[in-house]
């Protein structure tokens, strides 16, 4: 039996991938931050699980969690913008971690292959793109983030080990409501490629029993052609989901690189995981409100004032000052309105 270890295992993508692996029987050890949440999650694995409440920074942790391991999936990662914000973490986990479980791998007496996630904003701006972007296209990464990926992929490629390398389009969570400030700060034609997070899961799970078809590779994992949309799209239909209607374009800011489009063609030839698109996912979304749904239909318009007294962008389009310095208060606002939805039925 082959044993996986999997990092930041209670995440989005984590989750899926350790529930994979269980149902085709692999030994499993997983390793994510000690919380409620993550907790939670782990309880569904139960004893199946080899689980490790921890941090990847530590030392002593990576060096517990990697041995004797056959393969080490690494997903854990600091995203923005927590990246800009505290920046020190988000090189403590991103990089010195990456690399901390590099050692630990190659220490082994029988090293493990190391499959590692990278991002699809790793090539930077994508204004002036046309095509979908290909893994052998030169990267030109454009914040903390994407540097910080871009070193790890530096690592990975310079060391002993058997690696794979993904880089992964966007891959929203199957939740209510997981919005964030942060969502009014990109620009609203940025190109997005949905990937639902069971088909991340998927891909990774279907490359661990494959040898040189995916070993030394870098391969884009996405939804294909008919998951490609602009930024206002795909968040429109995002609140859609929510019963929200949709926002105007001023709305949103002028970031142009968090992600992108990609060429998962050589992937999905490889991996065959492409499943799932995203009026399907925007389906289990809405369906988290249950009886609820049909109610924020009537709520959801009300709140659309509140959103936009909050968007800088909005505001300056406007010639007004915003309400806050920043959209908590709008998006708590959601929060209890959906919550209020679902008590009442």
């Amino acid at each position: 039996m082959k044993r996986v270890l999997v990092t930041g295992a209670c995440g989005n993508i984590g989750a899926n991938v350790v529930d994979l692996l269980l149902q085709r029987g692999y030994g499993v050890r997983a390793v994510d931050l000690d919380n409620k949440k993550n907790r939670e999650t782990a309880e569904r694995w139960g004893e199946r699980v080899d689980m490790c409440f921890g941090s990847i920074c530590s030392e002593a942790v990576v060096t517990e969690v990697v041995s004797g391991m056959d393969h080490v999936v690494h997903l854990a990662a600091i995203v923005p913008p927590v990246t800009d914000v505290d920046q020190a973490m988000g090189y403590a986990v991103n990089v010195v971690a990456t690399r901390s479980i590099i050692a630990a791998s190659e220490s082994q007496p029988t090293p493990p292959r190391l499959t590692f996630t990278s991002t699809a904003a790793i090539w930077g701006r994508n204004d002036e793109v046309e095509g979908p972007r290909r893994a052998d296209e030169e990267i030109t990464p454009s914040d903390n983030y994407t540097r910080q990926k871009a070193e790890c992929e530096a690592m990975i490629r310079e060391s002993s080990l058997d690696t794979v390398v993904f880089r992964i389009a966007m891959t929203p969570p199957v939740a209510l409501a997981a919005l964030s400030p942060f969502v009014f700060d990109m620009h609203p034609d940025m190109r997005v490629e949905f990937t639902h997070p069971k088909d991340q899961a998927l891909a990774i799970a279907n490359s661990l029993v494959l040898g040189e078809e995916v070993v030394g590779k870098t391969l884009c994992l996405g939804g294909g052609a008919h998951n490609r949309y602009r930024y206002r799209e795909f968040m429109n239909m995002a609140f859609g989901a929510m019963g929200i209607p949709p926002l105007p374009r001023s709305a949103f800011g002028d970031a142009l690189f968090l992600t992108d489009w990609v060429d998962s063609e050589e992937s999905q030839a490889i991996l065959d995981y492409q499943r799932r698109n995203a009026g399907e996912y925007f389906e289990e979304v809405s369906a988290e409100l249950g009886p609820a749904r049909h109610l924020m239909k009537h709520i959801g318009p009300a709140l659309t004032g509140t959103i936009l007294a909050h968007s800088r962008h909005h505001a300056a389009a406007e010639g007004k000052q915003p309400r806050l310095p920043n959209a908590y208060r709008a998006f708590t606002t959601v929060r209890r309105a959906l919550k209020s939805a679902k008590s009442y039925l």
